[in-house]
């Protein structure tokens, strides 16, 4: 019987990795900034493009229009107000979402400097609640939505094992879009003393990265998971600490990655200061450590009890927004579990798991005067796979419940640039039936690798070998990868 539920599982993933080489990169939309490589060009967005106010159609509200999607977010984004609006750019649309918060004047820079970092996580807090409210909750509104939205096969495909009504089918469909989100940019108006996040998803990124539980990603690449996760932890859109499970279907790839973010002191001795920095950097390095441990060992109770009450609930706000029975959750529950148990032999897991740091774990560090910040990511090595040739899309039309096989996996790169086998993991790809309980031994029908997230039914094909980068030591940035999945 676990025999037969593993075989369904592994053959759905497979079916979103045959689809890979459908979809274009979400930068063919727009670029992010905040995943750019330069501090100026992360910190500031691309100036204002021309765009006019619609009446939308499809949302029947306001629109902003544009010829591109980076004109349309740019004006957008360029109104510094809190809230949610719908974009448009040719026949496509988006949401740009903007969260926004404020910090209290100090003389004390170190007050300051916290005061700041914490308006930061609390505006992207807001923009995410925002970017969750922003569709009407007309029927009707829901229902052109889903339909656009369908139109990507990945999508469609994901769907199917999320939905039993018309109702839940406009319900997933909305939370793939909206959990299907970008960090775009962060700005800082020192003037107010307010900090702006702004968020942005179209039907593209939804189908590369997507967020199916709390502490999830799903993305149609492990480079792209890591970038976007990355970019979260490098702005300081996190909490004190925490940790990502991120799976790549398409490759069977998996990383596991705990972060943590610390401010400096101050002090006039040079000497002092580098001390400061570097305890700073010791305790952001313990403490992502230590949340990498638990990922692996499935304890957030163990390493979360040295944190104060306040970074508790920085965490427990920061993963909230999810119910323990939406399909999505019940889902990814049924694919950790089965990843787990296939590299629970791993020797790297088993040193997480006896309190150490595998070798190859790989340390990236981030950070400025004022702070430093800490990701430790460890990608188990996965066993490759060479699936069937998929069966053509008509056939899959025509019975969106068949186990297609995919065509073969190749292996990726790992985080720390050395060349990993692709696949066994594959089953991290795996869509669960919608519904609390396991799957059964008559086998549920099979959705593509994210039944939550569209990214798992993939349209996508893993970046280029070339272009495959890892979190590779303290100073390798994770370039190559793509935006993309919600929260």
């Amino acid at each position: 019987m676990r025999y037969r539920t593993c075989a369904w599982i592994l053959s759905s993933a497979l079916l979103w990795a045959s689809q890979a080489p459908a979809a274009k990169p979400a930068s063919d939309e727009f670029a992010v900034p905040l995943q750019a490589s330069s501090a100026a060009a992360r910190s500031t967005p691309r100036g204002p493009g021309r765009a006019r106010t619609v009446k939308d159609d499809l949302t029947d509200g306001p629109a902003l229009q544009a010829r591109t999607a980076q004109a349309a977010i740019s004006t957008a984004i360029g109104q510094r107000a809190a809230g949610c609006r719908t974009i448009r750019f040719g026949a496509d649309f988006g949401l740009v979402a903007t969260g926004a918060a404020q910090y209290p004047a100090s003389d004390n820079p170190v007050a300051l400097r916290r005061s700041r970092q914490e308006a930061r996580f609390a505006a992207f807090n807001d923009a995410s609640a925002k970017l969750a409210g922003c569709l009407s909750p007309s029927p009707e509104v829901r229902q052109r939505v889903t339909a656009n939205l369908e139109k990507s096969d990945s999508i469609r495909l994901a769907l199917i094992n999320l939905a039993f009504t018309d109702a839940d089918k406009r319900e997933q469909a909305v939370k793939i879009l909206t959990r299907g989100f970008v960090a775009y940019s962060v700005e800082d108006d020192p003037g107010q003393r307010t900090i702006y996040v702004n968020l942005v998803t179209t039907p593209k990124t939804a189908t590369r990265l997507t967020r199916p539980a709390p502490n999830a990603v799903e993305a149609v690449s492990l480079q792209e998971g890591l970038r976007q996760v990355q970019a979260e932890i490098e702005a300081g859109l996190i909490p004190p600490a925490g940790n990502r499970l991120i799976v790549a279907n398409a490759t069977g790839e998996l990383a596991l990655v705990g972060y943590a973010i610390n401010l400096i002191g101050v002090h006039p001795d040079a000497a002092a200061q580098d001390k400061l920095r570097s305890d700073a950097e010791k305790i952001a390095t313990r403490r992502a450590t230590d949340a990498l441990i638990g990922l692996a060992s499935d304890d957030d109770t163990a390493w979360q009890s040295g944190l104060d009450e306040a970074s508790r609930n920085d965490i427990l706000a920061f993963n909230g927004g999810y119910a323990d029975n939406e399909p999505s959750v019940v889902r990814f529950a049924q694919i950790r579990d089965l990843i787990m148990t296939t590299i629970k032999d791993d020797a790297g897991m088993e040193a997480l798991r006896d309190g150490r740091l595998p070798p190859n774990a790989a340390t990236k560090r981030f950070g400025s005067d004022n702070v430093v910040a800490v990701a430790i990511t460890y990608a188990p090595p996965v066993k490759k796979r060479t699936p069937k040739p998929s069966p053509p899309p008509a056939s899959r039309a025509s019975n969106p419940t068949h186990n297609a096989p995919s065509t073969t996996i190749e292996p990726a790169a790992n985080p720390d640039g050395a060349p990993s086998p692709a696949s066994a993991a594959a089953s991290t790809g795996a869509t669960a039936p919608p519904s609390s309980a396991p799957p059964t031994t008559s086998a549920p029908p099979a959705t593509p690798a994210s039944a939550a997230s569209p990214t798992s039914p993939a349209v996508e094909p893993p970046a280029p070998a070339g272009s495959q980068p890892g979190p590779a030591g303290d100073s390798d940035a994770a370039s190559g990868s793509k935006p993309a999945e919600a929260r």
